[in-house]
């Protein structure tokens, strides 16, 4: 897999619309903390495994034309207070999609502007971390994949 991949205007302007008022008024967040540094602290959401994310999930693959197998997904909610950890994921391939907000995306020391409606896949073993907005929040959404080959 290369670095990664973007998908900018990734869902219709009605579904995003509809995705800000489903993750941020009605998905349940709660503190997670980092595993690497005690100080560290995240809201992870975990909305149901309804429609909605399949439908996403099921876009992905048709945008991305790769077959992929979910293992988990969550939201993650960040204010401008909580600095994160660079770390890598588990599985093959990491779905990043940014719903709302701000605060820049690094891959491998790499910062990639957060825009609203971007999808990101990137090799989940490569690190990376989200930074925190300036003001307000920044809501992405993450699907944590393996590639079927065949």
């Amino acid at each position: 897999m290369k670095s990664c991949e973007i998908y900018d205007n990734f869902l219709e302007p009605d579904l995003l619309d509809y995705c800000h008022k489903y993750f941020r008024n009605d998905t349940l967040f709660k503190f997670q903390k980092s595993d690497k540094v005690d100080s560290n602290f995240f809201l992870m959401g975990l909305p149901p495994h309804d429609c909605l994310i399949d439908f996403i999930f099921f876009k992905i693959k048709i945008v991305s034309q790769r077959k992929l197998e979910l293992l988990r997904f969550y939201t993650n909610l960040q204010f401008s207070n909580m600095n994160t950890d660079i770390h890598t994921d588990d599985g093959k391939v990491t779905c990043l999609f940014m719903i709302a907000g701000q605060g820049d995306f690094e891959l491998d020391n790499e910062r990639i502007p957060f825009k609203e409606n971007r999808l990101i896949l990137f090799d989940a073993g490569t690190p990376h971390k989200g930074h925190p907005p300036d003001t307000g929040y920044r809501i992405t959404l993450a699907y944590k994949t393996n590639e079927i080959f065949n």
